[in-house]
């Protein structure tokens, strides 16, 4: 175990950041209780939080839409904000996708995420 409150700690962050990226990896997009504590302290930054499902071209076409609705349904348990949050689908990593299908969403969700970090300040 730690020895400090991480979701106490996460929010604090929370408070000072632009961004909050929370990282799924396509093979589990379950929310752990420690997860569940986390988004719960994010609810009130939910403008802030970008769900990033990475990992997703390893999942063929077939299943990746139930990846990603159980990943919605699995986070808006715990955030419970009147909109779907957005979820940007990709792989973030220098290799070949290992499924082709949706080349064209996993280049244009990575795309915007990474057009949304580098338009971050980049000082206070």
């Amino acid at each position: 175990g730690r020895d400090y409150d991480f979701a106490a700690v996460c929010a604090w962050l929370a408070e000072r950041v632009d961004l909050v990226l929370l990282s799924f990896d396509a093979h589990k997009v379950d929310v752990s209780d420690e997860l569940a504590d986390v988004i719960e302290v994010l609810r009130p930054y939910a403008g802030k939080v970008r769900l990033v499902l990475n990992k997703a071209d390893q999942v063929d076409a077939a299943n990746l839409v139930g990846v990603y609705g159980a990943l919605l349904w699995n986070v808006a348990k715990v955030l419970r904000t009147p909109e779907v949050a957005r979820v940007f689908v990709s792989s973030f990593w220098d290799q070949d996708y290992v499924h082709e299908d949706h080349r064209q969403l996993f280049d244009e969700d990575k795309r915007t995420i990474l057009k949304e970090l580098r338009a971050l300040p980049r000082a206070t």
